[in-house]
């Protein structure tokens, strides 16, 4: 059985692609990616099981925990994942024994739409896991089965799974730091979930978006205006994974109470300002938070075209957004958007 540096050796080789990789190189990529998972598990004494065929199905692996077995996709796309794609892995599941629970890695991450679908579906048997997991279980050396177990025990004792990675830090020109912790939204629990050892501090403003693509604009618009107007405000933005999913992460988040006294939410208009403003109204529980939201999608405050980007690789496209956040006129654009204006506001103000 390979050691724990071995894995973590091989896992910062698949993670660096040579500058001549091929299709042939992440093809190959793949397949020993599997079979670096299967030593991750075999590692934590989960009994793992290799990419077979199942009657009219191919199953990627699956691993066997407390008395369950778990099937487990593993996907390392260039593109995030659609929820097409996990629903084609939800029909494997529920052709299963009742209780089995699936597993779906994707190590480019899910489309906005993904988890919105899932969530305005019915009862779900999965649990999704990302690169930042992987990072946590090995570079980290927590192991899947903490990473796992934090996630489904915590989801059942507690109502919030939380999963320890890195924090993130937004560092304006005048060398202070903002704190800006990464949430998430758990579509199977209904729960809010961190993916990093909460801070002992408390945030003076939570952002709630859609997506992990809005998060990092968001961080990086938000810590060009704190450093320009020299704030120390920390903020904390909650991932929700999809519009229809935002007003339940706010809930959420409102409910644990210590997170921040304020919330700003900000979601894409898709051209209809007002029904997006009413859907968040009709489904927000609580009083006091504000809305931004950019018209028709929140690329537009730099300029760029959702559309356009997406025909980018996620690479190339995250470089050309923060490019453009770069470029942008904090101050014309706050006098000529007015969703802009309230998300200024809303992480300007003391």
């Amino acid at each position: 059985m390979p050691t724990p540096q071995a894995i973590k050796d091989k896992y910062a080789e698949l993670c660096a692609p040579p500058d001549d990789a091929d299709a042939v190189w992440f093809r190959q990529r793949g397949y020993q990616f599997e079979v670096l998972l299967a030593d991750l598990l075999r590692a934590d004494s989960l009994d793992p099981r290799t990419s077979y065929k199942a009657p009219g199905e191919q199953i990627d692996g699956s691993f066997f925990l407390d008395g369950s077995v778990f099937l487990l996709e593993a996907k390392w796309h260039k593109d995030e994942i659609p929820a097409s794609t996990l629903y084609q892995f939800k029909g494997k599941v529920d052709g299963k024994l009742v209780g089995t629970i699936g597993i779906f890695l994707s190590m480019s991450g899910y489309s906005k739409d993904a988890v919105d679908a899932l969530t305005l579906g019915k009862s779900l048997n999965l649990v999704l896991f990302d690169k930042r997991d992987i990072d946590v279980a090995i570079n980290r050396d927590l192991g899947f089965r903490t990473v796992l177990k934090r996630k489904l025990r915590q989801a059942a004792e507690e109502g919030i799974v939380y999963f320890p990675t890195e924090a993130e830090l937004v560092t304006g020109s005048n060398s202070q730091k903002i704190d800006i912790e990464r949430l998430g939204y758990d579509s199977a629990t209904g729960n809010v979930f961190s993916q990093q050892v909460p801070s002992t501090s408390t945030a003076d403003l939570i952002v709630v978006c859609e997506g992990e693509s809005d998060r990092e604009l968001i961080a990086y618009l938000a810590g060009r205006i704190l450093s320009t107007t020299n704030s120390r405000k920390a903020i904390k933005i909650v991932v929700a994974m999809g519009k229809f999913s935002v007003p339940r992460v706010a809930n959420a988040v409102h409910a644990l109470g210590t997170l921040a006294p304020k919330v700003l939410i900000v979601v894409d208009s898709d051209g209809d300002t007002e029904k997006s403003f009413e859907m968040l109204k009709r489904n927000i529980d609580f009083e006091g938070w504000v809305a931004a939201i950019p018209e028709p999608e929140i690329e537009s405050w730099l300029g760029l075209d959702r559309r356009t980007l997406q025909r980018s690789g996620p690479g190339m496209r995250t470089t050309l957004s923060l490019q453009a956040a770069e470029r942008v006129n904090i101050e014309q654009l706050r006098k000529s958007d007015k969703a802009f204006a309230t998300f200024y506001t809303a992480v300007s103000e003391t």
